[in-house]
């Protein structure tokens, strides 16, 4: 495998990484996940301003987010690879000592790796997961996409414990995101999912905002606005985002069915548009090339 590290591309076992980063020591640094179907990203320029505003927040400088997609592009050459799942991380930096604010300036440290994914015809129905609900013991700067990841773990740890793929999060009796998904909801055939500007804070999801073209699209009535807890019992689907999933049905919560235990007729809708507009973005920008 080859691994972009700091602007050029190398083997992985010569892919070394100084044991002063910050992102080592840390996990002082900002990531992004991307998807790419046929040698085609979705949402390039999304991710980018995403990464983007996470720098900004981190007030990590160094790295312009523009090439980000040339450099997603160069990783999949360098790998044979046209269906793909990218990460990339950008770290502060490593010092010459273990400082927890640096002595110097420091030039930011830029990995990505590539892995194979399935391709846009294998994506014939969303993926149906269980979850878990549990309060919310995270920091509060839902929108920095941060490598410490360790409460987003520790919450997964527990819902693979009670045998579940995902835990929804809630403070002070409202839900804001899975551990490592946005959330939403239908009510009479209605989607309602969580907003960015207010508590509990989320991560400023790009395949949320795809769910969201997605319904508009598809023509199905959506809301966003803050979701009580108590909501999630009594919805007719429940349902989570990411960019490697696109849309999964949430059909089993805190051990009990959500309806009759399979995915529902707007999830179904939702994960076929989306699937169904990635698609048409590809035809286009091909037909362009």
């Amino acid at each position: 495998m080859k691994i972009h590290l700091n602007g050029h591309l190398v083997d992985e076992r010569d892919a070394h990484i100084s044991v002063l980063d910050r992102g080592f020591l840390f996990g002082d640094g900002v990531y992004e996940l991307l998807r790419y179907f046929d040698g085609q990203g979705v949402g390039v320029e999304a991710h980018a301003r995403r990464l983007a505003r996470s720098l900004e927040l981190a007030r990590i400088r160094g790295f312009d987010s523009s090439r980000l997609g040339a450099l997603c592009d160069g990783l999949l050459e360098a790998n044979g690879l046209r269906d793909a799942v990218v990460y990339l991380q950008v770290t502060r930096g490593a010092g010459r000592v273990r400082a927890h604010v640096p002595t110097e300036p420091l030039v930011p440290t830029v990995v990505a790796m590539a892995s194979p994914a399935e391709p846009i015809a294998a994506l014939t129905a969303p993926q149906e997961v269980a979850a878990i609900t549990a309060e919310d013991t995270r920091w509060r700067l839902c929108e920095i996409k941060t490598l410490s990841l360790m409460g987003n773990i520790l919450h997964l740890l527990d819902a693979d414990a009670q045998g579940a793929n995902e835990a929804l999060l809630h403070r002070d009796g409202f839900v804001g995101e899975g551990a490592y998904s946005n959330m939403a909801l239908v009510r009479g055939g209605v989607l309602v999912t969580t907003p960015i500007a207010e508590e509990p804070p989320i991560l400023h999801g790009t395949a949320r905002a795809d769910l969201l073209a997605a319904a508009r699209h598809a023509g199905i009535p959506a809301e966003v606005r803050r979701i009580a807890l108590t909501e999630l019992a009594d919805a007719d689907e429940l349902m989570i985002t990411s960019s490697r999933r696109l849309v999964s049905a949430v059909t089993r919560l805190d051990g009990v069915p959500v309806r009759d235990g399979r995915a529902g007729p707007v999830t179904r809708a939702l994960f076929a548009r989306m699937r169904d507009d990635i698609a048409a973005a590809m035809h286009a920008r091909a037909a362009h090339a």
